[in-house]
């Protein structure tokens, strides 16, 4: 086997490996011994069948296959061998054409189409500057967090006139053109919240009501929102255009939200037993809490203003026509043609240059990623996703959540984006701790803003 390299340019190389007959001839014929044990031919006992046969049936098949082994290994161990950083994977050559005939016992000649890494260097140190922002924690944000505390230690209590904030229970129901019940109408028993009911007219017809009155209304109205009058009627199939909107609700029950007091218990049920006391220590960890959630956010503006920098600063070309190419070969984007893919990813040029860069910092810096980093970073996103259906990380079991942890992490794509969650993360601290940072207080609401773009 020979493999040469012609460099087109800096960026764009051509790969020809030349076979001989002595480099796949005795995996072929291997091969076909395989096939002649294990064949059934029609006239010979199982295995039996002369080899001539089998190699008219099977041989330009079985040299294909083998013949793209010995070619593969080939490439790839010359590629790793001479050290050569290229881009994607190669391709059949656009410059140079292969031809092949399976069927012929000869020499071969396969071209091949690589993109070659550029040559750039990058460094997080001192240069390097940027804006660390540092949310303040306003005290609206603290009084409305205790409140939210209060409301969940809070209570429906019976009461005797419906308010905006009451809980009615009992039966809606479809009427006729006289406000009676329609035979064979539309019913269920429900409950509702009035504070849902939007429109301020509308809301008012459901304020200042007793148990047994009947509120008559335009389901339309009441709820314009056509999910939401489905689940009020327990029924999927409803449909507005079609439909008798006129309904009434008839009271049953009547609850007012009643809130709760921050008792020792309440502290006790949100925080772990004894870690706060009063209504004090509730709010400084309350201000603890949005400052480490600000200083995430933060650290991720960082790194978005990070990227964006050493993009930009990144003075280097990349093969852009080779890696659209690439990706239109791979499986994902199969049905893609160059216009959809470029619409597809408008930024791809520069996502290509970060992968690049951040490969770079990576390696310039011996950045690694243990398996326990790993498995860390994943019981943090999965508690993270229990903590949005109001499931705290404590009340879950550790071997529970060390379980999903794994589960994730066999998964391919998930793994692949928690690693690059980690990376990002060493990288963050890395500019942290190199970089020159300025500090500027920020609210959070214009914090917020830097991200419309």
């Amino acid at each position: 086997m020979e493999v040469t390299q012609n460099n087109i340019d800096a960026l764009n190389a051509t790969i020809k490996v030349t076979l001989t007959k002595d480099d796949y001839q005795s995996k072929v014929d291997n091969s076909l011994k395989d096939i002649q044990r294990k064949a059934n031919f029609k006239g010979f006992r199982p295995g039996k069948a002369p080899m001539g046969l089998v190699k008219k049936e099977f041989n330009t098949r079985v040299m294909a296959e083998e013949i793209n082994k010995v070619l593969s290994k080939g490439l790839f161990d010359y590629l790793n061998d001479n050290k050569i950083d290229y881009m994607g994977d190669p391709l059949p050559s656009e410059r140079e054409k292969t031809e092949v005939d399976f069927s012929k016992d000869t020499d071969y000649t396969f071209y091949f189409d690589i993109a070659l890494a550029p040559e750039f260097d990058v460094q997080i140190d001192n240069n390097l500057n940027l804006t660390q922002y540092v949310i303040d924690v306003e005290p609206s944000v603290v009084d409305k967090a205790v409140e939210q505390y209060k409301n969940a230690a809070g209570k429906q209590e019976p009461a005797e006139v419906s308010t905006e904030k009451s809980f009615l229970k009992g039966e809606v129901f479809q009427v006729d053109e006289k406000g009676e019940k329609l035979e064979g109408g539309l019913s269920n028993t429900t409950s509702m919240l009035v504070d849902r009911v939007k429109d301020e007219k509308q809301r008012a017809g459901f304020i200042g009501k007793k148990v047994g009155d009947q509120i008559s209304f335009d389901l339309t109205q009441v709820f314009p929102n056509e999910s939401e009058a489905k689940a009020l009627l327990g029924n999927n199939m409803i449909d507005f255009k079609t439909m008798n909107v006129n309904f009434a609700f008839k009271i049953d029950e009547i609850s007012n939200f009643v809130q709760g007091e921050l008792t020792q218990e309440v502290y006790d049920r949100f925080f772990g037993e004894g870690k706060v006391h009063n209504e004090d220590e509730l709010r400084a960890t309350i201000v603890e809490q949005y400052k480490e959630g600000y200083a995430m956010e933060s650290d991720i503006k960082l790194m978005i203003d990070t990227r964006k920098t050493l993009v930009e600063n990144g003075k280097f070309d990349i093969p852009m026509d080779f890696m659209v190419r690439w990706m239109l070969n791979l499986e994902q984007y199969k049905d893609f043609d160059k216009e959809k893919l470029e619409k597809q990813f408008p930024n791809m040029k520069d996502d290509i240059k970060w992968n690049l860069i951040e490969g770079k910092i990576v390696k310039n810096n011996n950045i690694e990623i243990s398996d326990d980093e790993m498995l860390e970073a994943a019981k943090d996103l999965t508690a993270q996703e229990f903590a949005r259906y109001g499931i705290r990380p404590s009340q879950i079991p550790a071997d529970m959540l060390d379980n999903y942890a794994k589960e994730r992490l066999a998964k391919a794509q998930d793994k692949n984006m928690i690693r690059s969650q980690v990376v990002s993360k060493k990288i963050t601290d890395l500019v942290k701790e190199k970089a020159t940072l300025t500090q500027q207080n920020i609210s959070y609401a214009d914090f917020s803003k830097l991200f419309e773009d």
